[in-house]
């Protein structure tokens, strides 16, 4: 599972190319079976083993994943899923907690006191790192309060800062166009949805959250060639979807979806819903070490010690 990567001219920070390079190529040396999600689903559909397979994926659809990752896994001969925010990509507004750091990074204010229903705080912006910590912080109280409440801070924000936001996030939080997206999907990247607009789907009420899973997989539906038939929960944490979620993804005949969080993947164990619609994933690290714990199985081995996987 990854995110951003890096690209310094457009001030954006995340997996470093050269380091994805090398990590790619040790997989391709020591011969891991490096396959699609979707063929990743259909081994698990089919009770089919999966011997040292590796499926990547990537969130949210920023412009990056089709100007840096795209090429790079390209190179490799490696299939990727890119799940993507379908509202980000019709150019109906920003992600959320981009939203949030533009605004710290931009108000002139030193300090802003910000309220999430009946609570407030107080977050100093009187340098670089405290404007960067007051994003983190904010982010993720939003993402643990409810809709409706995250929604409201999120309206006020911009407002209490006197930050006007551009009806279109500039270059660094701007997103891969679908005109890309259909060049993408003949060098063999594939795209999933991950909602119309990346709320926290289990603070949303049932219609709300029926609209962003239909929804999404209609609009990449309307706009590919070749969808892939698996959803991916915003956050993807325990607490962020339910039986809810997972029964619209089957209700809506998708052959799945993934979760944000790591887990034991037995093929047996994921062959019909629930579990098929809440499959693991572990984050890419940086660290070719820690790459290759993961998909040899030595990383699972150790969380299962911990009794920290299930």
């Amino acid at each position: 599972m990854l995110h951003r990567f890096s690209s310094p001219e457009d001030g954006v920070s995340g997996h470093d190319p050269a380091t994805v390079r090398a990590i790619l190529a040790r997989l391709r040396k020591e011969d891991y079976d490096l396959i699609s999600l979707q063929d990743m689903f259909y081994r698990l559909r089919g009770g089919e083993p999966l011997r040292r397979a590796v499926a990547f994926t990537i969130d949210d659809g920023y412009f990056d994943h089709g100007l840096i990752a795209g090429p790079i896994f390209a190179e490799f001969d490696c299939p990727v899923t890119i799940f993507v925010v379908t509202g980000f990509l019709d150019g109906k507004g920003w992600l959320w907690w981009d939203r949030t750091q533009y605004i710290c990074e931009q108000t002139l204010k030193s300090q802003l006191t910000v309220r999430i229903g009946e609570e407030q705080r107080l977050f100093k912006l009187d340098s670089k790192v405290a404007r960067q910590r007051a994003t983190l912080e904010i982010n993720l109280w939003c993402q643990d309060a409810s809709h409706a409440d995250r929604s409201a801070c999120l309206a006020d924000l911009a407002k209490d800062a006197e930050v006007e936001l551009p009806p279109k996030p500039p270059r660094r939080f701007g997103p891969v166009s679908w005109d890309e997206a259909r060049q993408l999907e003949k060098r063999g990247v594939s795209f999933a949805p991950h909602t119309v607009t990346h709320p926290v789907l289990s603070s949303t009420s049932d219609e709300h959250a029926r609209f962003e899973i239909s929804e999404s997989w209609k609009r990449v539906s309307d706009e590919l060639a070749s969808p892939v038939p698996i959803f991916c929960y915003p956050h993807g944490r325990r607490r962020d979807f339910g039986a809810r979620e997972m029964e619209e993804v089957h209700r809506i005949g998708l052959w799945g979806a993934v979760r944000g969080y790591p887990g034991r993947l037995h093929p047996s164990d994921f062959r019909r819903p629930p579990k098929i619609c809440a499959v693991p994933r572990f984050p890419f690290s940086d660290n070719l070490t820690d790459i290759l714990q993961c998909v040899s199985g030595l990383e699972t081995a150790k969380a299962r010690l911990r009794g920290a996987l299930n």
